[in-house]
């Protein structure tokens, strides 16, 4: 009995050997399967092109040669772009060994400024490149631009004037150009056009204490032109920062931040009120020298729902000039998009 046992382990052994290495093959097959035999292979020579400085509005055209260099039928599937890019369809969907196509492609620049960059996916059926990344790249130049192209007045003290000068630049290729209007909202900036063509912005001695902004509308016999302006006026009173950012923190989360308010007058302030136009955001006020400076405190409230959050923090005082000063405070919270 005891050789019939030995053979039986053996037999047993052997049983077992065969069926790993069965499971073994079993496991690799797909994978040999599918890699195994001809097999397409996307080639693209230059996958990315520059197009180097263009006007805006000017649509840049390429085509990229696509090709394909395996041993069974390449297939062009899905193309994705991002925003700002259009792609023709190319003269074959399906090539085969050899084969080559061209693939156009179309970037719309008339709302670029500066180096622009887009990337084109192509989706084939190639096992090693499903997805080949193409782009397109280069530096848009408009038409027209400003020198700044914003304009800041910082910290300017309360009842004095302060200007600045922009001058415009023209890109374009037409021997007319000229500044048709120029407008601007706030009444206590003065914009007025003089040889150049150059702009003089002026912030005006009635302008209120606290910070500002206004936009600077240019309108010209070809695009219109935009600048920003913005800036701070001081008086006795200043608060520090000039604005309040909160970040950007987690779903559900509370924040605290301080502002300090200083009198640099002769005259003590008291502060009357303090409010917040934003219900998620609560303020108070303790003096550290009574009359000269206080320490505020803003707290934004737990469980402040989701998305972006503005506003600003009023801040009433006795001080006859400077009645009312606000702080603009801004944050994200949660996962908020757009």
């Amino acid at each position: 009995m005891k050789p019939i046992l030995k053979m039986s382990g053996w037999v047993l052994a052997g049983v077992l050997l065969m069926a790993s290495g069965a499971n073994a093959q079993s496991s690799a097959s797909p994978s040999a399967a599918a890699t195994s035999g001809p097999q397409p292979r996307i080639q693209v020579p230059a996958p990315n092109y520059d197009f180097g400085t263009v006007l805006e509005g000017t649509p840049v055209k390429h085509e990229f040669m696509v090709r394909n260099t395996g041993q069974a039928d390449l297939i062009i599937g899905h193309v994705q772009t991002s925003c700002g890019c259009t792609v023709a369809e190319s003269d074959k969907k399906r090539l085969a060994p050899g084969e080559q196509t061209q693939l156009p492609v179309t970037f719309d620049t008339r709302h670029e400024r500066g180096h622009a960059s887009r990337r084109i996916d192509v989706y084939t059926n190639d096992p090693q490149t499903p997805d080949l990344a193409l782009e397109i790249q280069g530096v848009v130049r408009t038409e027209s631009e400003a020198n700044p192209r914003e304009v800041f007045f910082d910290s300017v003290r309360k009842g004095t004037e302060s200007t600045r000068e922009v001058e415009i630049k023209y890109n374009g290729t037409a021997k007319n150009f000229k500044i048709v209007k120029v407008s601007n909202s706030n009444p206590n900036i003065a914009v007025t056009q003089e040889p150049g063509p150059k702009l003089k912005i002026a912030l005006l001695r009635t302008m209120p204490g606290g910070p500002f902004q206004d936009t600077v509308e240019v309108a010209t016999n070809g695009r219109p032109l935009e600048i920003p302006v913005y800036g701070r006026v001081v008086g006795d009173l200043i608060t520090e920062p000039a604005q309040v950012s909160f970040g950007i923190l987690p779903h559900g989360s509370g924040a605290m931040r301080i502002v300090r308010l200083t009198n640099n007058g002769a005259r003590p302030v008291a502060i009357k009120e303090l409010s917040s136009t934003s219900p998620a955001v609560v303020a108070k006020a303790e003096p550290i020298t009574a009359g000269k400076e206080y320490k505020i405190t803003l707290q934004l409230r737990k469980g402040t729902p989701d998305g972006q959050l503005r506003g600003q923090l009023v801040i009433k005082t006795d001080d006859p000039e400077q009645t009312s000063l606000t702080v603009p405070f801004y944050g994200i919270v949660g996962s908020f998009k757009g």
